[in-house]
């Protein structure tokens, strides 16, 4: 009887200590659960998600329109091609493009990975965060022609863009022109010729004739030197800006009203029927805001020595008179010099201020050699705590529209900024 009670009791001593190690085994199971298991003490905490960088073969297209039949292999190489741009431009993360090109030792091909570096790497100088939060584009293609194996196809892109440091707002670039000429090997379509009118491109082409990716990374470095360089004056640019300084105001007889000029700044991606218009219409487009604004024509003094600005009608025309236009008006190395010199009547203005005292209707002008090469109209700033970090703009051809201008390549950019004019 006491051997049977005694075995009892270590039995259960047995079974009590296998219950507690069960216990205690599972309970901590419990509490090193994977992080992406929901926490059952707390019923509204999400799941942690990791970010996972978007791949290559992310589609951004949104829409595609063809006024012409295209071959639907060669619209795959063209899309392909795009999507392999703007997942380069929304990481900053150059991809290889040159798979996509008959040869990727061609100028063509090089010529566009450079450039896609050049693009990456200014961005990426700068200091707000160019990177994009979201990104996609139309296509419309407008031309085709073929010759045997050949296809050269032209391509109208326009791309609507979340800047990381600005994400609440969409940025647009209407009308960028892509002409691709394709060549069938092996049963499939490569790229044997490609241009494109942007910025980044243009910086590459204007000066690349022939030296194949040695000449090239050379255009690139200069171009990245020159842009350092600019960017130790912005710095200190914007510290004169915080503390009111660096800037010498003009007076003049009447004010520009900048309400009414940002009114006109809305002709993006469209012409205003009232005005005349041209291929080129960036400086027009300037012109007739900073006239909208209350600047008067100024048909008096000698046009060749940029001393009159009118645009009436599309005729050349210097002589004194409120009839046809002369290139101040149009041209914008002109329209520079006019809003540097004139005295007297008419448009009362300074150049080369600095950018971040930019207001609604002032125009800005950028370039590759100078500040000579294209114009944009101001339409007002971005802020971060109250403190403005860039300068949004709108254009025509390319017609950009909430653009910052810290997201353009050009190493050169000068405000013109527009104070009113004189009687």
């Amino acid at each position: 009887m006491k051997k049977n009670m005694t075995f009892k009791i270590v039995l259960f001593i047995i079974l009590s200590i296998i219950v507690v190690c069960l216990f205690l085994f599972f309970n901590k199971k419990e509490d090193t659960k994977p992080n992406d298991e929901p926490n059952i003490e707390n019923p509204s905490e999400e799941p942690i998600e990791e970010d996972t960088p978007d791949e290559v073969g992310t589609n951004y297209l949104n829409e595609i329109e063809y006024t012409v039949n295209v071959d639907q292999e060669v619209v795959d190489v063209v899309v392909e091609f795009l999507n392999v741009y703007y997942n380069s431009i929304k990481e900053l993360q150059e991809n290889d493009m040159t798979y996509l090109f008959k040869d990727s030792n061609s100028d063509a091909a090089l010529i566009n990975q450079t450039a896609l570096s050049l693009l990456i790497e200014t961005r990426k100088l700068k200091p707000n965060d160019l990177s994009l939060d979201k990104v996609k584009y139309d296509l419309e293609f407008t031309d085709v022609s073929s010759s045997g194996n050949t296809i050269n196809v032209t391509v109208l892109e326009d791309n609507y863009l979340n800047f990381e440091f600005m994400k609440e707002i969409e940025s647009r670039i209407y009308n960028i022109e892509n002409e691709f000429t394709l060549e069938k090997v092996d049963g499939e379509y490569k790229i044997t010729k490609y241009n494109k009118v942007q910025d980044f491109f243009v910086m590459i082409t204007d000066l690349y004739n022939s030296g194949g990716k040695t000449k090239l990374d050379e255009i690139k470095q200069n171009y990245l030197n020159l842009i350092n360089e600019k960017l130790i004056k912005d710095k200190e640019d914007y510290n004169n800006f915080l503390n009111g300084t660096g800037i010498i105001r003009k007076t003049c007889d009447h004010e520009y009203n900048r309400e009414e000029a940002l009114k006109q700044t809305v002709w993006v991606n469209k012409r205003n029927p009232e005005w005349i218009k041209f291929d080129s219409n960036c400086q027009n487009f300037a012109s007739y805001i900073v006239h909208s604004g209350g600047v008067p024509m100024d048909y008096y003094g000698s046009a060749a020595n940029y001393l009159q600005w009118k645009g009436y009608d599309y005729s050349y025309n210097e002589s004194e008179t409120a009839s046809g236009l002369v290139y101040t008006w149009t041209y914008v190395p002109y329209f520079r010099e006019y809003a540097k010199n004139n005295t007297g009547y008419g448009l009362c203005a300074d150049v080369d201020v600095n950018i971040y005292y930019a207001e609604a209707g002032d125009v800005i002008h950028v370039g590759t050699t100078g500040p000579t090469r294209h114009a944009l109209v101001v339409i007002g700033d971005y802020k971060v705590d109250g403190k403005t970090v860039d300068i949004l703009v709108n254009s025509n051809t390319v017609d950009l529209e909430n653009y910052p201008i810290s997201a353009y390549s050009y190493p050169y950019v000068s405000l013109i900024k527009i104070y009113g004019w004189n009687e």
